[in-house]
């Protein structure tokens, strides 16, 4: 059975941005490769707002390759149509909130493995990314779509923030080294 890499970083944890950083790099392609982020959810539901917040901070600092954002959401009706945008030779991150253990609210997820979207609401929906970055937003159980909807918006912002900062970090180094290659 082949054994998917997996890590955890508590959003508000002391060293969360190195830790973010670390994590996200054993899940990305070596340097080289070009990485797509497809970030996944909803504007109208504070939970489900984080794939969209951080496409609208990555592309604010202007990472390429962004799908999904604040006024241009990827969601269950228009996923087929948004992944026919992603470059079928870029190694894709999805980016999605999720809900789960109530011990585990706050903390991303870096998987070397896609993701489900729409999976705390039965949905069966395709999978998407070669990688996957999760946000535990609020407990699974009884009527997620109204937990969902009231996950705390701080959480969300400073996570979103904090997982722009690590692919922005890496983002830089990769591009830097890459020039600093190709001038030799």
């Amino acid at each position: 059975m082949k054994k998917v890499l997996q890590s955890s970083v508590y959003y508000d944890d002391k060293f969360a941005l190195s830790k973010a950083i670390v994590s996200l790099e054993a899940i990305l392609p070596p340097p080289g490769r070009n990485v797509s982020y497809f970030c996944i959810g909803s504007d109208s539901s504070t939970g489900d707002c984080f794939g969209p917040l951080t496409g609208t901070l990555l592309k604010k600092l202007g990472i390429p390759n962004v799908i999904g954002s604040l006024d241009d959401t990827v969601h269950a009706k228009n996923m087929e149509e948004k992944k026919m945008q992603l470059n079928n030779s870029n190694y894709v991150v999805a980016i999605d909130a999720t809900m789960g253990h109530f011990k585990d609210v706050g903390t991303l997820f870096f998987l070397k493995k896609p993701v489900r979207p729409g999976a705390a609401f039965q949905r069966e929906l395709a999978l998407v990314g070669d990688a996957s970055v999760v946000f535990n937003v609020a407990a699974n159980g009884f009527a997620n779509f109204l937990v969902l909807g009231c996950a705390s918006l701080n959480k969300v912002w400073l996570a979103s923030n904090l997982l722009t900062r690590a692919i922005s970090v890496i983002h830089y180094r990769r591009k830097s080294s890459f020039a600093h290659l190709t001038n030799i």
